[in-house]
């Protein structure tokens, strides 16, 4: 599993933390408050002609008290007001008095800090342009509901005189303001429904969509790609392990158990499996799952055309796969259904790891009917997972709710809730609006403090991550192994664990991390030498950093750029993509100079870094290393039967490869949680795992 900055917040390891996209949002707050164009303010006339207005949100319309259980308040219209829902949150409800010379509209802004209702408002207007405050001072709303309230005014063209009518209402990581606009002289004749109508709005808790905070988990969340198993290429303890469920997985002892598999025997050597299916699994829509709905799903993986970055690795092993992927047949010959509930599975030699690929996304059922309905058909997934998804707004709000039928015993949450883009994460955790955040280091000084309340709900972990640079050894500088181990030898990487990362993780000499099998604790990290890194650089075909082209580095480590600079003196020129699906299009055609970017396992194999990221014909080397030898070992570690011989392998392999400079060990990560006392059932793992359906909660 890939892991770098642009993966989603289910995972806890990031080299890079970017909260620019909700920076975004909240300075963009004052400016998203325009007054009306000449057009609309035009129409503000004291003969109480209708304001035109944008198009709302689909219908129905509403009257009369509205409640909003996803945001968690609630508010009553006047008589004769109507008002919609946009679908958005800025604004979420267009209203209008029956003249439609009125406009109100309820804005929810995410906090990045927290904020007083009043500074904020007071702000807002100030970025406004020329006004002229009529009245401001707290005000109390509904039952237990403050805020801050303003009127002021602006000229419009013609001399037409424009009134606004602000409340702004604070809870948490979260900002309402209520929006009333209408003329001057409108106002003056409305002023008592308007301040009525803003004086009924009352926070309450939020349910979204039944959601109770007594037997639900909310989360913090942020772009979600997909939730597609084999266009998935996350952790499976993200969103799509909760919805889908494969033939094994992996319990927290990471060993392989059964999933919907209850049991199966392999024969042929070692290259041959028969998977028994429980006759109890249903899918969501309660259709019973058959062997066949395997036999979909892996050759939908397996299809050209759906272009699974994770196919290859993940089922690859299987007889067909490869060929199928590649275009040279149409179907998958190591697949063989038996009967509804038997499935025969043959692969290309026997390998240890093999059962262990079968729990990643991959290799999860789907519902033919479901996938063939239709592009969106994940908008609505008929999965066989634990959870069930009961809404996704895209970029706001993700709820699951339990499978009451799931084989594998009915979870205690009832539903999981993901706020997507909702604000800080650990503010949200820290004003009670989620239940679990994991903790990077402009916080772990706070979490680690045995003074500070935080530090009661911290978990930590090892984790099976490595962070490392690769150099990417098809271009220009980095073609000559002399440029790379020069790059290598003029980081700190030390005083950046100490300094930058606050010594959240340890210090890495190898790619296979501590703990896991085939870690070898021979292997001495990267020093810090600047003049053995010049030296090398005069060394090189190029002669000197002088001779260097322009260092185009895709690796938002400020630090690194520094660093080359100083000590080496090349120029680097930082380039962002603004988007993480255009990263990570760049990095499969294989266009990245260099990247800090990390690896963390999905099965407790050295095969899954090695021949994952280094085999010159692996999806996963984005690098274009390509080296004979380590290729020939590489296929000769995966099918060698006795464990101990097999390690070694690996562990030659790994010295090979960083022999050759294609990737520098950085650090090891461990991962970092806080977690809510009444969030029962939670333990970190050194591998992502699913574990929403053993999660409860007990306030």
């Amino acid at each position: 599993m890939v892991t770098d900055r642009v993966l989603r917040p289910n995972h806890t390891f990031y080299l890079i933390i970017s909260f620019a996209s909700l920076a975004m949002l909240a300075t963009a707050v004052p400016w998203s408050l325009e007054p009306p164009p000449f057009e609309a303010a035009e129409q503000l006339a004291l003969t109480s002609t209708p304001i035109p207005t944008p198009t709302p949100g689909p219908p129905p319309t509403f009257t009369g008290v509205y409640r909003n259980t996803t945001e968690g308040f609630s508010l009553v219209l006047p008589q004769g007001w109507e008002g919609q829902e946009t679908g958005d949150r800025a604004p979420t409800l267009v209203i209008q008095n029956p003249s439609q010379t009125l406009d109100a509209e309820i804005w929810i802004f995410p906090l990045l800090d927290p904020q007083p209702a009043e500074e904020w408002l007071r702000e807002a207007v100030a970025g406004y342009g020329e006004v002229t405050i009529t009245r401001e001072s707290s005000v109390q709303l509904g039952l237990d509901t403050g805020g801050y309230q303003a009127v002021f005014g602006w000229a419009a063209e013609a001399g037409l005189q424009v009134r606004e009518h602000w409340t702004a209402i604070v809870r948490g990581t979260q900002l309402f303001l209520i929006r009333v606009v209408t003329s001057a002289a409108e106002y003056d004749q409305l002023a008592g429904a308007i301040n009525a109508f803003a004086s009924s709005f009352t926070l309450e808790a939020p349910a979204p969509f039944g959601a109770s905070q007594d037997d639900s988990l909310f989360l913090a969340g942020g772009e979600i790609l997909t939730l597609d198993p084999p266009l998935y290429r996350g952790s499976p303890a993200g969103v799509p392990g909760a919805i889908f469920s494969g033939l094994v997985r992996l319990d927290r002892e990471l060993r392989v158990v059964p999933d919907i598999a209850g049991d199966w025997e392999v024969t042929g050597g070692g290259t041959v499996y028969t998977f028994h299916l429980r006759p109890d699994v249903l899918f969501h829509d309660g259709k019973q799952l058959t062997a066949h709905d395997f036999k979909y799903a892996w050759e939908r993986a397996a299809d050209p055309a759906i272009e699974s970055p994770t196919a290859r690795t993940y089922l690859g092993d299987i007889l067909g796969v490869k060929d199928k992927l590649d275009g040279e047949a149409t179907e998958i010959t190591g697949l063989q259904v038996l009967d509804d509930l038997t499935l025969r599975v043959t692969i290309d030699a026997p390998k240890p790891y093999f059962l262990q690929k079968l729990a990643y996304p991959t290799a999860y059922v789907v519902d033919r009917n479901n996938v063939e309905s239709g592009d969106d058909w994940t908008d609505a997934p008929n999965g066989t997972g634990p959870f069930k998804l009961k809404v996704w707004e895209k970029d706001e709000l993700l709820v699951l709710e339990r499978n009451e039928q799931y084989y594998g015993g009915v979870p205690e949450l009832a539903h999981v809730v993901y706020r997507l883009f909702a604000g800080r994460p650990m503010i949200m955790y820290e004003q009670g609006e989620i239940d679990l955040v994991p903790v990077f280091t402009s916080n772990i000084e706070r979490a680690q403090d045995p003074a500070n309340p935080l530090s009661n709900g911290l978990e930590v972990a090892t984790q099976f991550c490595t962070s490392y640079l690769a150099f990417n050894v098809t271009m220009p500088p980095f073609d000559d192994p002399k440029v790379r181990q020069a790059f290598a030898l003029a980081l700190d990487i030390d005083k950046l664990l100490a300094v930058s990362l606050k010594g959240m993780p340890d210090r890495a000499s190898s790619i296979v991390p501590p703990d896991m099998p085939g870690h070898n604790p021979s292997l001495s990290p990267v020093p810090f030498d600047p003049s053995q890194a010049r030296a090398l650089l005069e060394q090189s075909r190029y002669g000197g950093a002088e001779n260097l082209p322009v260092i185009v580095s895709f690796t938002h480590d400020d630090a690194f750029h520094w660093m080359w600079q100083e000590y080496l003196g090349v120029e680097v020129e930082a380039v962002s993509l603004p988007e993480p699906q255009d990263y990570l299009d760049r990095r499969d055609a294989k266009e990245l100079p260099l990247e800090a970017t990390g690896w963390c396992a999905d099965y407790p194999d050295p095969q899954n870094f090695l021949e994952v990221l280094f085999h010159s014909e692996s999806d996963e080397n984005h690098f274009g290393y390509s080296n004979p030898e380590v290729d020939s070992l590489l296929e000769e570690a995966a099918v060698e039967p006795d464990h101990e011989a097999r390690m070694a392998l690996y562990q030659e392999i790994e010295r090979r490869i960083l022999d050759d400079w294609v990737a520098v060990p950085l650090w090891h990560n461990r991962s970092y949680v806080l977690v809510r006392p009444y969030v029962k059932g939670y333990e970190l793992s050194a591998i992502g795992i699913p574990i929403l359906q053993d999660l409860s909660i007990e306030r």
